[in-house]
């Protein structure tokens, strides 16, 4: 057995593997991220949409707005990339956030 060589055990409850408490936070945060980021691109899309066919409309709330959409996208891909910066990483995100913003309803992963 070399040195970076792993042996994992999975243990089994009633015939499927057992989820360890912090994968399921990790993934209850993954899904609140998304639904977070969906709700701010939604406000925003409205607030925009206002501001652009009302002269009178805040252009402050569009900016906060588009801070709290900047802050919630920023979340979820920092979730979804752990941290990897690759070209790759950046793509597969790009491809996720195309999927969830069509389809918001759809949260889970399908991993």
């Amino acid at each position: 057995m070399e040195m970076l060589d792993e042996i994992k055990t999975v243990q089994m409850v009633n015939g499927k593997p057992l989820i360890s408490d912090e994968i399921q936070v990790a993934e209850l945060d993954f899904a609140e991220a998304c639904e977070d980021f969906i709700k701010a691109e939604r406000k925003f899309n409205k607030i925009e949409a206002t501001v652009r066919l009302n002269s009178s409309a805040s252009v402050c709330e569009w900016w906060d707005s588009l801070e709290e959409r900047y802050k919630c996208e920023k979340r979820v891909w920092e979730l979804f990339t752990a941290g990897d910066r690759s070209p790759r990483s950046g793509r597969m995100y790009l491809q996720f956030r195309d999927s969830l913003l069509l389809d918001g309803k759809t949260l889970k992963a399908n991993a």
